[in-house]
This record gives structure tokens, sequence and C-alpha cells, in this order.
């Protein structure tokens, strides 16, 4: 029985473009899905790719990224300087500072005390235990509160995840599947709690219909305000990473 083999990830190329003075390292990559080229600069580190749809746009994409250098260099100049999740640092979690504090013994590898997030064992992980902490506390939230407005919408997501995006706070597949960045559990309460009712309106209403929006309304008491933060601070949580 013969089988056929998955095709080979398209490899990266990795440029040098100009901008401001400086040459920077620029990723072009290759995506049939795409319907267009794309140019993007990751909101936390400044990074700069370039997506073709095609072996031919390979060819020009790093040609087409010159010609867009003034807006990547605005969106570079948004870019807030980093925040390592290690000893030392101040982050907030649902909307309040807290401290991270080496400790040499303690009841878990990571735990939250009186503002402070306390962490132990070796230095060198610190910084992924404590992104574990937060995407397992994120976790919990998140399940919590989309159970919650699912049943007051008489539906059931099939499954919930966690991940680590850069582009978008929360998503509902086709096959009603919910995922959530981690980052929302730096967010206040009343911010996560929104893009979690925004995901399970979706699983009655694939779109922005005013019939979508409706059901969000019906689970949270006010969309202007959750939105309106996340536009002012929401770039501000993507600081915040491992090593």
């Amino acid at each position: 029985m013969f089988f056929k083999s998955k095709p080979k990830p398209e490899p990266v190329r990795r440029e040098l473009l100009k901008i401001d003075g400086q040459m920077l390292e620029v990723k072009v990559r290759l995506n049939p899905r795409a319907r267009r080229m794309i140019v993007k600069v990751h909101p936390a580190t400044g990074e700069v790719s370039v997506t073709a749809p095609s072996r031919r746009g390979l060819a020009v994409a790093l040609e087409f990224a010159r010609g867009e250098t003034a807006w990547i260099s605005g969106q570079r100049a948004k870019v807030p300087g980093a925040v390592t999740l290690a000893p030392g640092a101040v982050i907030p979690f649902k909307g309040v500072a807290h401290e991270i504090r080496a400790s040499a013994k303690g009841p878990a590898p990571v735990w939250r005390e009186d503002g402070v997030i306390w962490v132990r064992g070796r230095p060198a992980h610190a910084s992924r235990r404590v992104v574990d902490f937060l995407k397992h506390e994120a976790r919990a939230v998140f399940e919590e509160r989309a159970l919650v407005h699912a049943a007051k919408l008489n539906v059931k997501p099939s499954r919930i995840t966690v991940r680590d995006t850069a582009s978008r706070w929360g998503s509902c597949s086709s096959t009603r599947s919910l995922s959530f960045s981690w980052r929302l559990i730096l967010a206040p309460d009343f911010v996560l709690d929104y893009v979690v009712a925004h995901e399970v309106a979706h699983l009655r209403e694939m779109n922005h219909s005013p019939r979508f929006w409706a059901h969000v309304a019906s689970l949270v008491d006010d969309l202007d305000a959750p939105q309106d933060w996340l536009r002012k601070h929401g770039r501000e949580l993507q600081r915040y990473a491992a090593n």
C-alpha cells in the first residue's frame, strides 16, 4: 500500500532591507493560501515578514517590502520594549501590577500571592515557568467563562485551546473550536470576558451581523469599554514574553 507523502514546508528566506538607515532582516515566505502579497510587523518584536502567494511572487517579495518602508518604519516605532517574564519584572495579571520574584522554596513551581508572582527553581527556567503558569491560569478562566456564556446562548464549543498569537485575541472555527491568546490573562477581567463572549457568540452567528452583536450584548454589559481598552492597550500585552 502506498501513501502520498505530505509536502515539505516551504523554507523561509531571510533577506536584508534598509529602513531608517539600518539593515533589518526580513523573513520571506510562501503561502499559496494567501490572496495577495502581505507585509507584517510583529507587534511585540518588530520582526518584519513578507508573505507571497506564489513562487513568482517570492522573486519580487523584497522589492514589494521596499515599497512599504514608510509603513514598516511607522509600525516598528509603535513596538513597545520587550519585557522578559523573569524575576525583577513587573507585569499585569488581570489588569493588576504584579512583581515576579524568585523563591528558594514554595508550594508550587510558580504561585501568586499578595501582588507577587513567585517562581522557584533554576533561573534559566524561570521565564518559561512563568509563561506556563500564565497559560494555565488563562485556560481555567477561558473555560469557565466560555461555558457560562455558551449556556446562555444554548450552544456548546467542541474544544477550548490557549495559543500564543499576535494577530488576534480569539477565534472560532467552523468545527466550533474556540481559541484564545494567553496574554488576555494580563488584561482586566472585563476585557477577557468580552473576548470570550465575542467568540462564543460566533457559535450562533459566524459573522458580524446585527444578530451577532445582539448576542454579544446579551452576554456582556458594555461593548465599548473593552473594545476601547484593546485599541489603546492591546499592543502593550504583546511585549510580555519568555526569553
